[in-house]
């Protein structure tokens, strides 16, 4: 290698220099750090040409555009002279100085373009509209300030890449058709409307004007004009593309379902064809957005939309309604050609989205209504779908279902049954029940769990698996288990009067009720209306409520600062998260009844049993089992030092009138 007599401060007052007599010239300084190469210097030229230069990019690699980092690398990479070049293309060259001080190397380098006519770089630089110059390939090979200003993209982010990187995945057939256009005519072409994507993910509409450039031995690049239009509704223009797309996704909207759907009934009513609407719930969506922020659900929506558009085609359509609901049409089905479309959209969305150092697992329901057995508006059949759709939910999600008659009963059901639930409060309907938890060493009553019933002048006695579902998916939940705490805590209080103080009741919590802001305010409000022992009240809140770790932990330090007791419900049939057990201040895990019902007769449940009692003890808390029906339960659950159990063989769930009578309370 050929000694240098530069140092730093000489390369400085080059940079000075060519910055000085050569204004267009983009000049950075690079020093040499073991293995990395750090910009240290950037000119305003630099600056203005590839970004603003901050610290935390100050790697080559990640400053500069892709195509002068490639050029440059290998001359940085080998050993080097006072002096180098290298051409970038057949319109820009870097010339590199390199300079020494002591262990560390410095390179200055300058990009210098060739000479072009200047009327027309200014009338690309001045132009108002965004234009890109893009081989045939679509490879972006420069943009002018006003596109990097309208999409918010810098050469860096640019230049070098894709132009269907950039397009919305609903428009790269047209831009696709453009392209291939120009080319095979080299005469100008247009685009009436196309979607492209800003740098903050949002959805820009453009008129497209490209015009062929014919270069030597008829190599073609093409000049891409963008126009626009998001504001403007433009008569010559053919659709309004904001008004007919969702502009996350660039999927159809609802707007265009209406306007599409008349069309698609009369051509099936013409070839006497049947369509096909299915309805597409993408599961616990609304947790992941409550979970990660609406950033990751607005990329789960737009990955979601891109994966099952890979199906559309002439026949098949895909529309965003609102939130993560999408709709898919398909003309001319059959039952086993939607069955097909069905599964592969299920099959598509389950595969892995990485986002970051997030990796998802993403499923989805499907309801499906057909024309014209089930309806010929798009109201009727987004109506018979939506209910098939709920159907598929009900019954564990990440499935499809057709629409079925029996489905409109139900629904009209559910419909009676929610309006007279609305009212069951004011016109005391609802009524506490209470089961006794035995101790299974003293065999004396310690404690009851309030159990909620419903006995209605039109229903009669309404099922709690029926209610409980309808008032969780309605929002009545919240009212109805603030309805119950309170006569938990009224009945203390009688008892207190009857001088019962050592008895505890045990009162279930929903998940939508446990996550309430106000839960913590409102119990303190009914112990201290009520003059409550907080040790008196045992909240019993489901596994299937813990699913945010840390909002489940702030609630539970909330409520255990209270005094309260809390139990996990249902223990091993929700998220059964071991490390939760022992991170969260619990002080009771109640066996779920699956595992005791037929514990006698099989040996994996008896198996699960243990373990969970043994568990429990090894971390000092106790364990009720529920379901007992049987002596042989007992024996089992008294020979492994279960605490507490309760079921059908100690007492039936009694109103309080009847348990009154007939359990002894002292």
């Amino acid at each position: 290698m050929k000694k240098t007599t530069l140092d730093l401060m000489s390369l400085r007052k080059i940079a000075n220099y060519i910055s000085e007599f050569e204004p267009s010239a983009i000049t950075f300084l690079i020093q040499e750090s073991g293995d990395l190469f750090n910009i240290i210097t950037t000119n305003n030229e630099c600056q203005k040409e590839f970004g603003h230069f901050h610290q935390d990019i100050q790697l080559a690699e990640r400053y500069l555009p892709k195509d002068i980092w490639l050029a440059l690398k290998p001359m940085l990479m080998q050993p080097y002279h006072d002096e180098m070049s290298i051409n970038i293309d057949s319109n820009r060259k870097i010339s590199i100085l390199v300079g020494n001080e002591e262990s560390d190397s410095y390179f200055l380098c300058s990009v210098h373009k060739r000479y072009r006519d200047s009327s027309f770089a200014t009338l690309l630089e001045q132009n108002l509209d965004s234009i890109l110059t893009i081989n045939q390939e679509g490879i972006i090979l420069n943009s002018n300030q006003a596109a990097k200003a309208k999409f918010g993209y810098k050469d860096s982010n640019i230049t070098g890449k894709s132009i269907y990187e950039f397009v919305s995945v609903f428009s790269k057939d047209g831009i696709q058709k453009l392209i291939d256009d120009t080319v095979s005519s080299k005469k100008t072409t247009e685009l009436a409307d196309c979607g492209i994507k800003t740098i903050e993910g949002k959805t820009v509409v453009i008129f497209a004007k490209s015009i062929p450039i014919i270069k030597q031995q008829n190599e073609i690049n093409i000049l891409l004009i963008l126009r626009d239009i998001t504001p403007y509704n433009d008569k010559n223009l053919s659709v309004s593309y904001l008004s007919y797309h969702d502009q996350l996704t660039g999927a159809w909207n609802f707007k265009s379902l209406n306007k599409h759907f008349p069309e698609v009934i009369e051509e099936a009513k013409r070839k006497k064809q049947k369509v096909s609407i299915l309805s597409i719930d993408l599961d616990r969506f609304k947790q992941f957005n409550e979970t990660y922020g609406s950033s990751i659900g607005d990329i789960i929506l737009s990955e979601a939309a891109i994966r099952i558009s890979m199906i559309t085609n002439d026949c098949k359509y895909l529309y965003r309604l609102n939130g993560d609901n999408f709709v898919f049409v398909v003309q001319n089905s059959t039952k086993e050609l939607v069955q097909s479309i069905a599964t592969q959209i299920i099959d598509m969305l389950k595969e892995p989205l990485l986002i970051g150092d997030l990796e998802l697992s993403i499923s989805a329901s499907i309801g499906i209504a057909c024309f014209p057995n089930d309806g010929s508006s798009i109201d009727e059949l987004l109506r018979k779908s939506n209910q098939a759709l709920s159907y598929v939910k009900e019954r564990g999600r990440s499935g499809y279902r057709f629409y079925q008659n029996e489905m409109e009963d139900k629904f009209r059901n559910t419909a009676l049954i929610e309006a007279h639930l609305r009212r069951a409060i004011e016109k005391n309907e609802l009524m506490v029940y209470y089961q006794p938890q035995i101790d299974l060493e003293t065999e004396k009553i310690t404690s009851f769990e309030a159990l909620l019933r419903w006995q209605n002048p039109k229903f009669g006695f309404v099922s709690p698996g029926t209610f409980i579902p309808i008032a969780e998916d309605s929002g009545l939940i919240i009212e109805i288990g603030d309805w119950v705490l309170e006569q938990a805590c009224k009945q203390l209080r009688e008892w207190k009067k009857l001088g019962i103080v050592n008895v505890r009741i045990a009162v279930n919590i929903s998940p939508k009720q446990f996550r309430e802001d106000k839960l913590s305010s409102k119990i303190f409000q009914y112990l201290k209306e009520y003059e409550v022992k907080p040790e008196m009240l045992e909240l019993e809140i489901t596994e299937s409520s813990m699913t945010d770790a840390e909002d489940t932990m702030i609630i539970l330090k909330q409520l255990k600062s209270m005094g309260l007791i809390i139990s996990i419900d249902d223990f091993g049939t929700g998220y059964s998260s071991l490390s939760y057990i022992k991170r969260y201040p619990i002080d009771i895990i109640k066996i779920d009844q699956s595992f005791i019902r037929d514990m006698d007769i099989d040996e994996k449940d008896r198996a699960i049993a243990k373990t969970i009692i043994h568990l429990a003890h090894s971390l000092g808390l106790d364990v009720i089992a529920e379901g007992v029906e049987k002596e042989e339960h007992v024996g089992f659950l008294k020979d492994y030092h279960c605490k507490k159990a309760q079921g059908f063989l100690f007492s039936k769930p009694l109103p309080i009138y009847e348990l009154m009578k007939s359990i002894p309370m002292n």
